[in-house]
């Protein structure tokens, strides 16, 4: 299984995004529902036991709520060619805060402390994977939508993601929520009569996909 923790983006705001990197040829966009902020991306894990390791110091990583503003458009790649098209966010001390303490959380998890990214928290939000667009397109498409209407949202929670494999692309799909009075609650496909370790072992956790 792939695993990343990141922040959801709420529906009304994902709607409005996806547009913009559905118009453009070449490109990959990111659907509605897949959208997100990564806060730590993970990789693979191989049993139920540490995904269970895994929920458990996520649940007891603390953070104050805050407001989030989306700010303009970006890219990632090379100078020959636009990787990722995203969306970024203005500057919030609570998130980078929240970013370092969930990392903080996941190096405790011995399993996957050497395998953990250790770049730098870029945040930003994904609207498309490049297959065959122009970089110059791409950068077109950034000055273009230099105007884009500011929207914020309150984030008072963060979850842990899997990214599942199909024929359509990935699906990024909740296995868990954490944030202030949220308590510990089963996954969609997990029994609600076990225990967390067992929760996690009950999933088929077996496909893995590119995040």
């Amino acid at each position: 299984m792939r695993l990343f923790v990141g922040i959801p983006i709420p529906a009304d705001i994902a709607e409005d995004l996806y547009p913009i990197a559905r118009a453009m040829r070449g490109l990959d966009a990111q659907t509605p529902k897949n959208m997100h902020l990564t806060l730590k991306f993970i990789g693979n894990v191989d049993n139920g036991l540490t995904a269970a390791v895994i929920d458990d110091v996520l649940h007891h990583t603390r953070f104050t709520p805050f407001d989030l503003q989306i700010a303009g458009l970006g890219m990632f790649g090379t100078a020959r060619k636009a990787r990722i098209l995203w969306a970024g966010v203005q500057p919030q001390p609570l998130l980078t805060q929240l970013a370092h303490r969930v990392e903080a959380a996941l190096f405790r998890c011995d399993d996957i402390s050497n395998q953990l990214d250790r770049r730098k928290f870029a945040p930003h939000i994904t609207l498309g994977r490049n297959r065959s667009a122009s970089r110059a397109a791409v950068g077109q498409a950034v000055v273009d939508h230099a105007g884009l209407p500011s929207r914020s949202f309150r984030v008072e929670t963060f979850c842990l993601y899997q990214s599942i494999s199909t024929g359509e692309g990935p699906v990024y799909q909740v296995m868990a929520h954490y944030g202030a009075g949220i308590t510990r609650r089963p996954a969609a496909s997990e029994k609600p009569s076990v225990s967390d370790v067992d929760a996690f072992a009950d999933i088929d956790f077996t496909v893995g996909s590119e995040r």
